[in-house]
């Protein structure tokens, strides 16, 4: 009768492989201690001596641009609110010099002294750019009551202007 007895190659290979596992084991033990441990505060705990720890605050800041449509394809109207003679003509000039050549005028018995201007959904952009080409800031730009504050007439940006528009050029 043979025994079978290993060749010295297959000893090594298991010897290997036992090893090679040990090691796989011994590293997720110690990933699962870090994971269960966790990592600290993330702060340093040594400061140097005479000094103190300070927290930095990183501030992002972003600007959205919103996108206008070219100033003759948008349909304006200004109302005039004040008592103002020739208001709402006067800032259609403005806004036609501007490169605005569909714009409407109106007048309205509700009269407010700050200009607003307002656009209809999808707008913002091109309600902004009145309000720059008209010398406003972007606060006096808001989305559309409903109902809207005068007639609209197929206009997508309403310029209600007021009194601080009738003093200006």
């Amino acid at each position: 009768m043979t025994t079978d007895t290993p060749a010295p190659d297959d000893q090594q290979n298991d010897h290997g492989t036992r090893t090679g596992v040990i090691i796989v084991v011994i590293a997720v033990v110690v990933g699962l201690i870090l994971l269960t441990k966790g990592y600290g505060s993330g702060q340093s705990e040594v400061s140097p001596a005479g000094q103190s720890s300070s927290n930095t605050t990183v501030v992002v800041s972003t600007t959205t641009t919103l996108v206008a449509n070219a100033p003759a394809s948008v349909k304006v109207k200004v109302v005039n609110t004040t008592t103002i003679p020739g208001l709402a003509t006067k800032n259609r000039d403005r806004l036609q010099a501007a490169g605005y050549t569909q714009v409407s005028v109106g007048d309205t018995p509700n009269p407010q002294e700050k200009t607003t201007v307002y656009y209809v959904a999808g707008s913002e952009g091109d309600g902004q750019a009145v309000a720059t080409a008209l010398g406003l800031a972007p606060e006096q730009v808001l989305a559309m009551p409903n109902p809207p504050p005068a007639e609209l007439a197929g206009a997508t940006v309403l310029v209600m202007a007021g009194t601080d528009l009738g003093s200006s050029s």
